[in-house]
């Protein structure tokens, strides 16, 4: 059974041991660095698969604030990554598609959540299509592994 949860405020241990595969590195950096880096607006979450943590994303409430394509009331979707041992199972498509539920819950003044994949990252575009995001037929080119479609997922009010 695959859940998300809050990562506990000060337990980045319980995401130091997801990996991602080298052609997968380009694109996300390690999840402790992705927190220690992130500020006081960045929660980390947890995928976990049968109570085992599996995968990390990043929630960045002050997303609008540095991406003028983001209106005032959304959140950013950063960092999205399942450890390498647990890809190829269906567990990154599942989890996405649980984030219209699950961000509600944890963030119910958001209107929508946005997010930037590389271009060069088709697999995790599909996933993303798959889950509701939508390309919203722009680029993000501030990214520093080349330009990004820019995604959105609309958030049902809770």
């Amino acid at each position: 059974m695959i859940t998300l949860a809050p990562l506990p405020p000060d337990r980045t241990d319980l995401i130091a041991d997801i990996h991602l595969p080298p052609d997968q590195q380009v694109f996300a950096s390690p999840p402790p660095e992705v927190m220690a880096m992130g500020g006081p607006d960045r929660d980390g979450h947890m995928i976990l698969e049968d109570g085992k943590v599996v995968g990390f994303f990043a929630i960045d409430r002050a997303y609008a604030d540095a991406h003028d394509f983001a209106e005032t009331g959304t959140i950013g979707l950063r960092m999205f990554s399942v450890d390498t041992r647990a890809q190829g199972r269906g567990i990154a498509t599942f989890a996405c598609r649980a984030l219209a539920s699950y961000l509600p819950e944890h963030y119910p003044a958001a209107a929508a959540c946005y997010l930037t994949v590389n271009h060069r990252n088709p697999r995790a575009k599909t996933v993303y299509l798959k889950s509701g995001f939508e390309d919203t037929g722009a680029d993000y080119l501030g990214g520093a592994a080349g330009p990004q479609y820019i995604m959105r997922l609309t958030l049902p009010r809770p």
